[in-house]
């Protein structure tokens, strides 16, 4: 599984309230589905580095500047994209967990992680965001669960089941 990175994925419903449109800052890096994104004054949403705070939520589709849906945004000043957001801080996402030596266990249930920020696949519009390791530290997702999937089980290599922690209409709050 450690090539499985693909950023937030929702898992379950998504409000459909939550689904939010916006421009995309035309100076910020480029923008993959299942990145998490903030806003930024006056210019739209930009990815949302690790370690943010303010978090927006997760982008789930982008259309180019004659409103076709895009794979994703390509960054280097592309102007006239629009961006839609899921803002549902209590959506649940499942999210690669990859750390070479420490294995995530069932003990980490509710523990908080950062996002590290991979490299987005060009070909298919998927981040590359994945976690690493779990804290008592506020962080930006908290740790709920090992996500269903066949052949997944707690590892140093596993697929795990998230909310946001640091998120724009949510209070920060520390891993238990």
């Amino acid at each position: 599984m450690g090539t499985a990175r693909y950023g937030l994925k929702p898992v379950g419903p998504q409000n459909p309230g939550a689904l939010l449109y916006f421009d995309v800052d035309p100076s910020s890096t480029a923008i993959y589905i299942g990145d998490a994104v903030e806003l930024v004054a006056d210019k739209g949403i930009a990815q949302a580095a690790a370690g943010n705070t303010d978090n927006l939520g997760v982008l789930v589709a982008v259309f180019d500047s004659g409103g076709s849906p895009a794979l994703y945004y390509p960054g280097g000043n592309a102007t006239g994209y629009t961006a839609v957001v899921n803002t549902d801080p209590h959506q649940v996402y499942m999210i690669h967990y990859y750390h070479a030596t420490t294995a995530l266990a069932a003990a980490d249930v509710g523990l908080c992680a950062d996002w590290v920020v991979g490299t987005g696949n060009t070909t298919t519009g998927i981040s590359g965001n994945y976690i690493t390791s779990g804290s008592t530290s506020a962080a930006n997702l908290r740790i709920l669960g090992l996500a269903l999937v066949e052949g997944n089980t707690w590892s140093k290599d596993c697929e795990v089941l998230v909310r946001f922690c640091e998120h724009i209409d949510l209070p920060g709050s520390a891993g238990i």
